[in-house]
Order: C-alpha cells, then sequence, then structure tokens
C-alpha cells in the first residue's frame, strides 16, 4: 500500500466524509493502522462539540498526532523486542472534548511507556491501557488495563489499575497483571500488592502470584525477578489454554481459530518462541488437540 493517509494531509477528512476511491478505501482498510482510526472515529460521534470546520480540525489532530513525542522509553537494554510503534490517542485535544489517553500496543509488539507521575509501564501484545490526566493531576491515579501490564510504580498516592476480573492496588511497587475473560492473574516483585475481585481480596509480597479463573482462587510462588513474558520466555503452571493460545497469537502474530476445544483446561509447560509448528505442537500434542496450520491461521480441534 502507498500509505497515502501519511503523505496526504486530506485523506484522513476525507475518508470520514466517504470521499475516498474504492481503490483508495481498499488499501487504507489493509493497512495496519485502519482499526486505530475507526476507533477515533467512531469516539468521535459520542460527543457534541462546536460548529466548526471539520476538514481543517482533522488535518490538525493528524498534525498533533505525528509531531507529538510519546514519553515512550524502554526499560531494560537488552529488550528481545524493539518498543513497539504504538499510536497514542490523545482524547483530550478539542476534537473529542474528553481527557482520556489510551495506549495501545498491537498484536506480537510489546510497548513502554512513562507515566505521567514517573511510574512505567510496559504492555505486552494485544493489550490497551486507558486513564485520565486530569484525575491523575489531582493525584487519583487509576488505570484500566485490558491484556497484559507489567508496572514499576512510583511511591505516593494509591496506584490502582482496573480490570474486568478485579482491582490491583499499590502505593509503590513491581507487579505483573494479565486479565482475560474469567481471568486474572497478578504477581507481585517489590513491595505490596492488593488484589479484590467480588469474592476474594489478596495481599501479595515480593515473590507471590495469585490466579483467579471463574471465581476460584488460587496463590503461588514466582522464582524470577520480572514476568517470563519481558525476556520472551514463556513457562506456564496450570494456565488456561485460552491464556497460553492469546500469548501464541502475540508471540507469532496469527491467529487462532478454535473449532470445539474447551480453553478452559489447564496447560503445564513452555511456549516456544523461535519455531510457530514447534510452538504448536508442544501445546496441543499432551492436550490431545489436532491442530492445522495454514499461512497465519491455526485451526484446532478434537
Amino acid at each position: 500500500m502507498k500509505q497515502n493517509y501519511k503523505i496526504d494531509d486530506t485523506f484522513l477528512a476525507r475518508w470520514l466524509n466517504n470521499e475516498l476511491t474504492d481503490e483508495e478505501l481498499a488499501d487504507f482498510k489493509q493497512s495496519e493502522d485502519y482499526p486505530l482510526y475507526q476507533k477515533i472515529a467512531k469516539k468521535s460521534t459520542l460527543f457534541t462539540v462546536p460548529n466548526f470546520n471539520e476538514e481543517q480540525s482533522f488535518k490538525n489532530l493528524q498534525e498533533k498526532i505525528k509531531n507529538q513525542k510519546p514519553k515512550v522509553r524502554k526499560l531494560v537494554s537488552n529488550w528481545v523486542y524493539g518498543v513497539a510503534a504504538a499510536i497514542l490517542i490523545m482524547f483530550g485535544l478539542s476534537y473529542f472534548m474528553t481527557s482520556k489517553t489510551e495506549i495501545i500496543c498491537n498484536t506480537a509488539e510489546q510497548l513502554a511507556y512513562v507515566l505521567p507521575d514517573g511510574s512505567e509501564v510496559r504492555l505486552n501484545g494485544n493489550s490497551t491501557l486507558t486513564f485520565s490526566e486530569k484525575k491523575w493531576q489531582k493525584g487519583n491515579r487509576t488505570l484500566e488495563l485490558e491484556g497484559e501490564g507489567y508496572f514499576k510504580v512510583k511511591k505516593g498516592s494509591n496506584f490502582s489499575v482496573c480490570t474486568n476480573q478485579g482491582t490491583v492496588t499499590v502505593l509503590g511497587t513491581q507487579f505483573n497483571v494479565q486479565t482475560l475473560k474469567n481471568y486474572l492473574a497478578v504477581e507481585c516483585y517489590e513491595g505490596k500488592v492488593n488484589v479484590k475481585n467480588s469474592k476474594y481480596e489478596s495481599v501479595l509480597t515480593p515473590g507471590k502470584g495469585v490466579k483467579f479463573l471463574e471465581n476460584k482462587k488460587e496463590n503461588y510462588q514466582i522464582n524470577s525477578t520480572e514476568p517470563n513474558w519481558v525476556t520472551n520466555n514463556y513457562q506456564y503452571n496450570a494456565v488456561p489454554l485460552s491464556v497460553v493460545f492469546k500469548d501464541l497469537e502475540n508471540v507469532y502474530k496469527v491467529k487462532v481459530k478454535n473449532n470445539g476445544i474447551d480453553l478452559s483446561q489447564l496447560y503445564s509447560g513452555k511456549l516456544v518462541t523461535n519455531n510457530l509448528e514447534k510452538a504448536v505442537k508442544v501445546i496441543c500434542k499432551p492436550m490431545n488437540i489436532n491442530y492445522a496450520i495454514n499461512k497465519d491461521v491455526i485451526t484446532i480441534s478434537e
């Protein structure tokens, strides 16, 4: 694709007004950034704004996004994957009339980001972090996380990570949070972490972890000083297959198509990170799962 939307200042405005040619639209839909621009357009419809020149305003927004230098840096010098090129959608811009910041890390990437208070977060692939800068300026350090993130928190007021499976609250610490449907896992590497969902509450100290699976709680020990995925070393001990296959998708940038496999089954083992066929075999063979690999689609079945 020619990526006209990156060099033509009127491209995105013409897209919003349904003025693209069929060829331009087809090429744009194939681009890596198309889902993000779709999300921006969808969010913009939720707000009522004063009358303005839409084309000029969108050009201004594009210029701000293009010129903005996000506070992104490596957390360790030997990062296996380079820091992902991420789009920071600043909904605080007048175009959207809100102050939310959303950080998106795409599949098969990792992203480091420095939060307004100097705390650091490292997102694993296919993860999203959202927070309000206005609330942070008032000392309310609250984030919303979908996916997985490793946090190094500066000491200060309460720091909370909210997920759809529970909330993690700390003062100053290092911890990892992973969340999927009906699953939440939290590991503490420094300081203390409070984890709470609708049924349980746990306080973790360094070397401790807790998993919530379909409202069942399990405490466990961790022997590393940082999450395994940070060093591209995926090890599992009684983890749902849904988590393992999600990691497989992130590492290899593939899609797993499930034909009738119970993904709540627990898997113990590792994820091979340098050979897709071997990785799938290592996961599926001990679980008696049939599989087929067709380019970037992995189909699993009984």
